[in-house]
């Protein structure tokens, strides 16, 4: 590949350079995984095998096929293919509590939150059951490009290898990157008949999960009043409330009752204490405002707190009116995209929208 910067003066060809890449190619992936092309959530970063080797990145996408990313470095290709097929060995018998323990040891965080932030939807029901494993190098020698081709186009090995070129012009530094078979071609077999069973999202439907019907407390009462969505538990369990953007809509949904409304979304996640009506009083200084949730708002920190977002509802009804029949999508995430087309169609039915932006 050659790159040219245009100047008055005519083309300049920039050459590429063998800068140290692959030593700082580790943090720009961890950091921004679409560089290498995948859509997905860096589990860890030099995660340690059963054996004594380390993974250079652990990623899980949105099917629930866990990566194997592996830098070349300082080893000869064939060892760092050879290394990567092994890792995959042991990342093949790791279960979910597994994977859990390699998030949670690297970040602290919840797997569960992070991959519903990260994806809009909660894990799969299978998580683990393929694995990709991905070489990324600056180049490989002929004979590796071969082994890796033959395994993946003769055993259907899901392995493959992504080139990157470094370019330097003055102050600024380029990156162009290519892959050495098509990614369609070698992704796991029952993770491209998991892809394809997949319902697409509408860009724009979001499951919101209001409470329970025996709650003590009256969260949907004040979100249909009031006009939000909201989350207890603070900004961990309330995470996927961030996906919630103005334009989306919201199916507002209670537990052991069934979908309660359907509305607009106005605006970004933000804590109740700072929710206020059209005049600018703060909802938990209103009267009649729930009052544990209210003093919830005014003595929790955010690590507690609940979290809303605000909603014009097209339609919403009290608990005791819910719509539901059976086979209707529900979880327990705070938010997530809604890709069931049945759910939706029936809870638009249900309010008797007019159109599918519910006008």
């Amino acid at each position: 590949m050659a790159l040219w910067r245009m100047t008055d003066g005519g083309p300049v060809k920039l050459s590429p350079s063998r800068l140290d890449l692959e030593s700082r190619l580790e943090e720009l992936i961890k950091a921004d995984p679409s560089m290498v092309g995948l859509d997905v959530l860096v589990l860890g970063q030099q995660v340690p095998t059963a054996f004594g080797g380390f993974i250079d990145l652990l990623a899980l996408d949105s099917q629930g096929v866990v990566h194997v990313l592996e830098l070349k470095r300082d080893r000869t290709p064939r060892d760092v293919v050879s290394q990567t097929l092994d890792y995959g060995s042991w990342v093949h018998g790791l279960s979910l509590d597994d994977l859990e323990g390699i998030y949670e040891g690297q970040d602290g965080d919840d797997l569960a939150d992070a991959f519903a932030e990260r994806f809009g939807q909660p894990l799969p029901e299978t998580v683990n059951a393929d694995q990709q494993l991905t070489v990324i190098a600056s180049e490989l020698d002929p004979a590796s490009d071969r082994i890796i081709e033959y395994l993946a186009e003769t055993y259907a090995v899901p392995i493959n290898a992504i080139f990157f070129r470094y370019f330097g012009d003055e102050d600024r530094e380029y990156l162009a990157r290519t892959w050495l078979l098509d990614p369609a071609t070698v992704e796991p077999t029952t993770a491209r008949t998991s892809r394809s069973k997949t319902k697409p999202w509408n860009g724009r439907d979001f499951y919101c999960i209001q409470g329970r019907v025996d709650d003590e407390h009256n969260r949907w009462e004040m979100g249909r009043t009031h006009g939000f969505v909201s989350a207890a538990g603070g900004e961990w369990y309330s995470k996927p409330l961030r996906n919630l953007k103005p334009g989306h809509r919201a199916l507002a949904y209670v537990g052991g009752a069934g979908y309660v409304g359907i509305g607009e979304v106005t605006g970004e996640v933000r804590p109740l204490a700072e929710m206020t009506d059209a005049s600018g009083t703060r909802l938990i200084d209103l009267p009649g405002f729930d009052a544990r949730m209210a003093e919830w708002a005014r003595t929790l920190g955010p690590e507690e707190t609940e979290y809303v977002v605000p909603v014009s509802w097209f339609a919403a009804v009290p608990t005791a009116e819910a719509k539901m029949t059976s086979g209707l999508f529900a979880n327990q995430l705070s938010a997530c995209r809604l890709t069931d087309a049945r759910t939706i169609e029936f809870v638009e039915d249900a309010f008797g929208l007019t159109d599918s932006r519910g006008g």
